[in-house]
């Protein structure tokens, strides 16, 4: 009997050991293979074939679970976030060099891969550089969208870009530029989107789109009001012209064309305080100012003030205004003095 235990003992020993030899010969096994797999992987990332790279990687992680090849499973999770954003950041690059809608729709896509695969796989830097890059993306795809007069689909690219950054002043902006085009006749309409990026743009201190937005503001204003005095609809250019104040309240030609306005409507006092706004603002020589002159000297002649008034049409005597200049001077006022030779 007891023999028959020591038997017995050695039996199961054996098949142990048996067992132990099986699954180690098993794990070396898929060792093998899963750095097979991720050398493979390797091989086709350097080669920018991100797709079929991804691929293996992801056969090799497998294996490696199934096996629990710790130091394998490390250096995959490491590694596939990497070419994830390496696949990304080449689609860029491709939409920089073809500038289509087809190349920008591909580095979208890819960026928000880029970005799923750094949260599964817990890397920071991917994660932070994709959701940086996606609401720029939007932002590229609508100015694209703009260009091809596709208004409601530019329109959608910068509502997302949007809400994936509700700090991007850029694309409130561009957003006021494609409301315009959509909704011209309303103005308030896309002046609310020109104030908002003013508004963004202050809070995270973009002052280059501060700028843009508020140029852009003042000269869509100046523009339109200039179109409704030709219209005569003086109250709405007046309008219009005040505003310009908000966005810029060294604006030479904002005072300039309330002149013009003033003096249409025979409002001589206050074309006279902006003509002289006007010049007082201007930074250039005499020449760019003889329209400005030119608005003074008819103000000053509706009060009747006519010393000053021909002082003023003096000094519009430039360019286009040498001739209606003389006329006032020679014929209408009759300035004492006057020579009637332009400059």
């Amino acid at each position: 009997m007891k023999s028959l235990k020591i038997i017995l003992s050695i039996c199961l020993a054996l098949f142990m050991f048996l067992g132990v030899a099986q699954i180690a010969n098993a794990q070396d096994e898929a060792r093998g293979e899963a750095i097979q797999l991720y050398n493979s992987a390797q091989e086709l990332a350097g080669n920018n074939e991100f797709q079929d790279a991804i691929d293996m990687y992801r056969e090799a992680l497998e294996v490696s679970r199934e096996n629990d090849l710790e130091d394998i499973i490390e250096l995959v999770e490491e590694r596939l976030p990497r070419v994830y954003a390496r696949r990304a950041s080449n689609a860029y690059r491709q939409y920089q060099s073809e500038r289509t809608l087809s190349s920008v729709n591909d580095a979208i896509e890819y960026f928000q891969l880029s970005r799923e695969a750094a949260e599964e796989f817990n890397d920071t830097q991917v994660a932070q550089q994709a959701t940086a890059a996606i609401p720029q993306l939007y932002y590229i795809r609508s100015v694209l969208q703009f260009r091809q007069n596709n208004l409601e689909d530019a329109m959608d690219d910068l509502d997302m870009a949007i809400e994936l950054n509700p700090n991007y002043a850029t694309a409130y902006y561009q957003k006021g530029i494609v409301q315009k085009q959509m909704t011209p006749e309303n103005v308030d309409e896309f002046m609310q989107w020109y104030d908002r990026a003013i508004e963004v743009a202050q809070q995270v201190n973009d002052n280059r789109t501060l700028e843009n937005a508020r140029n852009g503001a003042r000269d869509e204003l100046i523009y339109r009001a200039v179109n409704l005095a030709d219209e005569r609809r003086f109250s709405d250019a007046i309008e219009l012209l005040n505003r310009v104040e908000n966005y810029d309240s060294n604006s030479y030609e904002a005072h300039f064309r309330l002149a013009e306005v003033y003096n249409e409507r025979g409002n001589w006092s206050s074309a006279e305080e902006h003509a002289r706004r006007s010049l007082d603002l201007h930074t250039g020589g005499v020449a760019d100012k003889a329209k400005m002159y030119f608005e003074l000297g008819t103000a000053l002649k509706g009060q009747g003030e006519i010393e000053a008034a021909c002082s003023a049409f003096e000094n519009a005597r430039y360019g286009d205004f040498t001739e209606p200049a003389n006329h006032e001077l020679q014929f209408e006022l009759k300035c004492e003095g006057h020579s009637p030779t332009g400059r």
